[in-house]
């Protein structure tokens, strides 16, 4: 019987099409970071900015009293220092030529990593934000609960989506990074519906022990002073606290923001709670930041309408919000990914920015050139960084609440 040409018999003859462009399941949306009001000219050595918590306490019913009892105003100067962050990518020869014009590739190679690396930085600095410690953050992206040969259970699930496939780890038996372990190794997976990471060598990192911290090589003590630092958890101690030169202990609230450590309340019982605290301090939060999970809850316990809102400009950015009324006023929840489970911050939105050297982040360009040839081997190295800081100029209007 004769054979009927098939796709199979004449495969042959068939060209392959593809789609035009790639698929971006590696972008995420950073709302806090999106919002941030951001000021450059971080020039100089350090940036110095004043917060006066205390008025003069010169005050009595009797004159004499009130002369004996003048004191001044009561105020610190912060001195910030910028920390940097840098992205590099390293690009073969042949592979840049063989993505020139519309035949040889998808998308033009250069292009599609040099904007992947800018994306991969935003990332981080929007990690950073929210983690970055005092001194120079550890950035801690996970604790190790136990592990299963390479597969690694984290404490807090949510946690997985620190990790990024290739990216390489070390870990350390403290939350600052102090003390690490020798070693690093990468990672080789990511589950995040199971709360693990696969590494592709957990042995190669030498006593690496459940309860342990991971962080990104490189990363303890370089990471940006986020709202972990300026507005922490704890509790500045009088006497025992160095923020940027000063200690905050004499007015924790006035000086380190509000906070509450209580879960056996709702989460938005405990933002009204701090929203009051801020009041009580003399000032007042308008935005509210919750990882998704926590969103969530609320806006069912609440029927809450939640609003998609879109921006502006040449980019269109929107994210999830909705509208949390406290006893202290009303404030704007925004859905945060990058928002830890385990914290919900308030914050007034005209009293933080985010003040940086150059762009943010910026092409290193300082001798002309976008790339560095490789001296080496047959390739181009290209570069990037970002100089900046978390600064409060009024310190008092912002707060966190455990969860």
């Amino acid at each position: 019987m004769a054979s009927a040409s098939d796709l199979t018999s004449v495969a042959y003859i068939y060209k392959k099409t593809y789609a035009q462009g790639l698929g971006d399941a590696a972008l995420r949306e950073h709302p806090m970071l999106n919002n941030a009001t951001k000021i450059g000219a971080f020039t100089g050595e350090s940036f110095r900015y004043s917060v006066k918590y205390g008025n003069p306490q010169g005050v009595s019913g009797k004159l004499t009293n009130a002369q004996t009892n003048a004191k001044a105003s009561k105020g610190l100067q912060f001195e910030a220092f910028r920390f940097t962050k840098y992205g590099v990518i390293t690009l073969k020869g042949e592979a840049i030529a063989a993505s020139e014009g519309n035949t040889g590739a998808l998308i033009d190679l250069v292009t599609n990593e040099t904007e992947s690396i800018l994306s991969e930085m935003v990332d981080s600095l929007a990690f950073d934000l929210y983690r970055g410690a005092a001194g120079g953050g550890s950035g801690v992206r996970g604790q190790r609960k136990s592990a299963s040969t390479n597969v690694i259970t984290l404490q807090l699930a949510d946690d997985a989506r620190n990790f990024k496939v290739d990216m390489t780890v070390g870990a350390s038996p403290n939350a600052d990074g102090s003390s690490p372990r020798t070693g690093t190794t990468t990672v080789s997976a990511v589950d995040e519906d199971a709360g693990t990471i696969t590494l592709t060598s957990a042995a190669a990192i030498t006593g690496f022990a459940d309860n342990d911290f991971l962080y990104r090589d490189g990363d303890p003590g370089t990471c940006v002073e986020g709202w972990e630092a300026c507005t922490p958890l704890t509790s500045p101690v009088l006497g025992s606290d160095s923020f940027r030169g000063k200690d905050r202990g004499a007015d924790p609230r006035r000086l380190a923001g509000s906070r509450l450590s209580d879960t056996t309340n709702t989460i938005e019982e405990n933002a009204g709670t701090v929203a009051i605290r801020i009041n009580q301090a003399g000032g007042k939060a308008n935005q509210y930041y919750l990882n998704p999970q926590n969103f969530w809850q609320v806006a069912r316990r609440a029927n809450a309408k939640v609003i998609y809102e879109g921006g502006g400009g040449n980019v269109d950015y929107g994210f999830e919000t909705m509208m949390l009324h406290t006893p202290a006023g009303t404030v704007k929840v925004f859905s945060d990914p990058d928002c830890p489970v385990n914290r919900g911050r308030l914050v007034n939105s005209a009293d933080w920015y985010i003040r940086h050297l150059k762009d943010f982040p910026h092409i290193i360009m300082d001798d002309g050139r976008p790339n560095l040839r490789q001296t080496s081997d047959d390739g181009i190295e290209a570069r990037i960084r970002s100089f900046h800081n978390l600064i409060q100029p009024n310190t008092r209007n912002h707060g966190v609440h455990l969860i």
